[in-house]
């Protein structure tokens, strides 16, 4: 079994002509997708193209010094390196990227980054990116349990829509984490006409959606392309109402760790797959869209909006940002929030610590029964 890095080494070598375009070159475009890239990829469809392996050079030369590429605090560090790697590989140094986005819009409470690759083999492939560092990204992902639409998925379906005009050949989508959500949206969302043109769609341990989206014809229509993608001890890609057809991968992590698409276990063209999730991640699973389904709409986007305001109380605008403030200036400008917050925050994670606990009980029940 092998690593991201590995696979370079068996199928670098090989253009996406020789060698189809399979889901472990669909991780890797969501993870490059991550990548600020403003000023070095065209902004627009209307723009012409630059290859990975100048888009890199650019990228390195305007960054010589590796250690000082921030990208956050969960935004893995090993992106910088996977793109050092591809841009020597036959595969990807001449894959084309254009059309470059990223809004962050506090008043919308929208985070939303998407870029467009040509592999060279007829088609295109749009990479969705998943949250990044941003408050206002976290924000909007509480936000997808009570609203119909968070302004990202909006965003992903007019992307989509605007860059299909540009091109006439097959489109591909993906994304990690939120990305995947943006890239199944999009491809249930779109313009009628761009629908038939969709081949694939990947969802690479992102969340699912709202009630009632599973069961919309829409989601039935796309729901044959859809492969969605999640470790065996999966939290985020359980997350809300799921298809229950996902594929299951090996991960060398464990819990939240595995969410890292670097550890997810490589053989060949594709990951290496298992039968089903363990038994924790169903527990945890049940647990949190059952504490979910328990708040209503309203409950919900008070509970989203208490965390954001005890998150962004210090006028932070990044998870860095937060980090980065010492534990005295934490505390002396948390404390004037008001007391309503706090009764929020605690009243809604007691009721989830309460349910937890009443499932892992029931779990050990059932197992001496």
């Amino acid at each position: 079994m092998g690593t991201l890095y590995d696979y370079l080494k068996w199928r670098g070598d090989l253009t996406f002509t020789e060698a189809p375009l399979n889901e472990v070159d669909s991780l890797i475009f969501s993870l490059l997708s991550y990548l600020d890239l403003k000023g070095i990829v065209p902004e627009t469809h209307q723009d012409s193209s630059v290859p990975i392996k100048a888009a890199a050079n650019s990228f390195f030369a305007k960054n010589p010094d590796p250690k000082k590429i921030s990208m956050g605090v969960i935004v893995p560090k090993q992106i910088v390196t996977l793109f050092r790697t591809v841009k020597n590989t036959r595969r990807f140094r001449n894959v084309e990227m254009r059309a470059y986005t990223n809004v962050i819009d506090t008043q919308k409470e929208m985070q939303f980054s998407a870029m467009t690759f040509f592999p060279g083999d007829g088609t295109m492939l749009i990479a969705y990116r998943g949250t990044d560092d941003t408050l206002v990204g976290w924000k909007e992902d509480f936000n997808m349990s009570f609203l119909p639409a968070v302004p990202a998925q909006i965003a992903a379906a007019e992307y989509l829509n605007h860059a299909a005009d540009y091109f006439d050949g097959d489109i591909r989508l993906t994304g990690h984490s939120k990305g995947g959500n943006l890239a199944v949206y999009a491809a249930v969302n779109c313009k009628k006409e761009v629908k038939p043109r969709l081949t694939q769609v990947w969802s690479n341990d992102g969340p699912g959606f709202g009630e009632g989206t599973l069961n919309n014809p829409d989601y039935i229509e796309m729901r044959p392309i859809i492969k969605s993608i999640v470790p065996q001890s999966s939290v985020v890609g359980m997350l809300l109402e799921h298809d229950e057809n996902y594929t299951v991968v090996k991960s060398r992590q464990a819990g939240l760790f595995q969410h890292d698409g670097f550890t997810w276990n490589i053989m060949g063209g594709s990951f290496v797959h298992l039968a089903d999730v363990t038994g924790e991640c169903k527990r945890m699973d049940r647990t949190l869209n059952t504490w979910i389904k328990k708040m209503s709409p309203e409950q919900r986007e008070q509970f989203a909006e208490a965390i954001y305001q005890l998150l962004s109380a210090n006028d932070a605008l990044t998870l860095t940002d937060l980090l980065s403030l010492s534990k005295s200036k934490r505390t002396k400008k948390g404390t004037p929030l008001d007391p309503e917050v706090h009764k929020t925050i605690q009243k809604t994670l007691a009721a989830l610590v309460e349910l937890n606990t009443k499932n892992i009980l029931n779990d050990i029940f059932q197992k001496k029964k």
